[in-house]
């Protein structure tokens, strides 16, 4: 897997970043990623209301960035952890565990929404360090063109 930086912006202003995956070369739009995690991440408080269809939408936006972040940052980890310790608060068996989570049924936000807060908190964070880890692989290919050694 490599990975390259692509122009740094958009049309919306957005940092994209270019990842050779399984099935070609792949925009990732960055900031909209992260706009997302922080949106999963908004803190519930008890008895304030959920917006059963944001919050769906939201869960359905982490999955398919989960998804499509999951094999350029697991390429990247084995690369860098060949003998599987930690990385940026994965390990491997962490990989196989987020694979099988994207297709198990999410909880319904329309009848369970503080299950589905807590469902959309915790792949946001999983999100959040595959994007470090996709965007740490970025660097170095940036420091390797400049010459600099980690």
């Amino acid at each position: 897997m490599t990975t390259t930086p692509a122009p740094a912006a958009t049309t919306a202003g957005h940092h994209v970043a270019h990842v050779d995956g399984p099935d070609g070369r792949v925009p990732i739009d960055v900031e909209r990623i992260r706009q997302t995690i922080r949106e999963a991440l908004r803190p519930t408080v008890e008895g304030t209301r959920v917006d059963p269809d944001r919050a769906g939408d939201t869960m359905t936006d982490l999955a398919g960035d989960v998804a499509l972040l999951l094999p350029a940052a697991e390429a990247r980890y084995r690369v860098l952890r060949p003998d599987g310790s930690p990385y940026d608060g994965m390990l491997a068996a962490d990989f196989d565990t987020l694979q099988r989570r994207l297709s198990y049924e999410r909880p319904s936000p329309h009848t369970y929404p503080l299950n589905a807060s807590v469902w959309m908190a915790d792949f946001a964070r999983s999100c959040r360090t595959l994007l470090d880890i996709v965007l740490d692989a970025q660097q170095v290919a940036r420091d390797r063109r400049a010459g600099v050694s980690r």
